[in-house]
C-alpha cells in the first residue's frame, strides 16, 4: 500500500526538489515563508495580496495558494473578508511551542536511538561536523553567518530524530521547529546575548550516539529551553517587560 501524502510532508519534501520541478505556488510558498521566518514581514503586520504579487511577480492565485499553506502550519492567519496578517510572537505562545517541542523532540530522539543504525549515525556525525563551523562563529557572526546556521541547525536536529519509525511524529516535530524558526531569528535580530551552543549540541549528539536514551532525551529539552529563555529574553525587552 502506498503511503499517503500529507499537506505538511508536502511543504517538508519540498526541501530536496530540484528548482525545476517546484510549481510557481511552490515558490511561492518557499519565499514568502522564508521572508516571514527572517521577519521580512513583521509579526502581525498585513499580508497584502497586490504587494505580493508584485513582490515575487507572480498572479493572485499561487499568492492565495501560498498564504493558505502558511495559514495552516500558523506562519499566517486568515482576517474573515479582509485577507491575512502574519501571525504574531507573544510570550504565552512561545511558552506553548517550547513544552510541546521539548515532548516531541524528547519522543521522537528515544525512538531513533531505540532504531539506530550506521546510516543514521553516519549521517548524525556529518551533520554535527557542519554544525560545529557555525556554532564557533556564530556569536562573533551572528549577522553574516545566521541564515547558514539555521540550515546547519535544521539539518543537525533532523539527523538527531532520522530513524524515529513514527511519520507522525516526524511530521509535528518539523511544524513545530519551523515555528521555533521565527522565535530565534528575532531574538538574533534584536538581541546581542547569542548564547554559545556548541557543546550542548555535542553532549546531546555523543548521548545519543552512546544509545544512553534517558541522558540525551534530557540535555535535548534542556536545550529547547534554553534557547526559548534567550529568545523571552528578547520578547520581553522588546515589550517593555519584566521576566518574573
Amino acid at each position: 500500500m502506498d503511503k499517503p501524502v500529507y499537506a505538511l510532508d508536502a511543504s517538508i519534501a519540498r526541501v530536496n526538489q530540484q528548482p525545476s520541478k517546484l510549481t510557481l505556488a511552490d515558490r511561492t510558498y518557499d519565499r514568502l515563508r522564508r521572508d516571514i521566518v527572517d521577519g521580512r514581514f513583521a509579526p502581525s503586520s498585513r499580508l497584502h495580496l497586490a504587494s505580493l504579487c508584485q513582490r515575487y511577480g507572480v498572479g493572485m492565485s499561487p499568492v492565495r495558494e501560498a498564504l493558505a499553506r502558511l495559514s495552516s502550519e500558523g506562519f499566517a492567519i486568515a482576517l474573515s473578508q479582509r485577507g491575512f496578517r502574519v501571525s504574531p510572537l507573544n510570550l504565552d505562545d512561545l511558552k506553548d511551542l517550547t513544552v510541546a517541542r521539548e515532548q516531541l523532540e524528547a519522543s521522537a530522539l528515544r525512538l531513533a536511538i531505540e532504531n539506530a543504525d550506521d546510516p543514521w549515525r553516519q549521517g548524525l556525525s556529518a551533520s554535527f561536523d557542519s554544525l560545529s563551523r557555525l556554532d564557533h562563529a556564530l556569536a562573533d557572526r551572528a549577522e553574516e553567518i545566521i541564515d547558514q546556521w539555521e540550515v546547519a541547525n535544521g539539518e543537525f536536529h533532523r539527523a538527531l530524530v532520522a530513524s524515529c519509525p513514527s511519520q507522525w511524529l516526524l511530521r509535528m516535530r518539523e511544524l513545530l521547529y519551523g515555528q521555533s524558526q521565527r522565535y530565534r531569528r528575532f531574538s538574533v535580530i534584536h538581541t546581542a546575548n547569542i548564547r554559545r551552543a556548541h557543546e550542548e549540541h555535542r553532549s546531546i549528539m555523543e548521548a545519543a550516539l552512546n544509545r544512553d536514551a534517558d541522558r540525551a532525551c534530557d540535555m535535548i529539552r534542556a536545550h529547547v529551553l534554553a534557547t526559548s529563555q534567550n529568545v523571552l529574553v528578547a520578547l520581553s525587552a522588546e515589550a517593555g517587560e519584566n521576566l518574573s
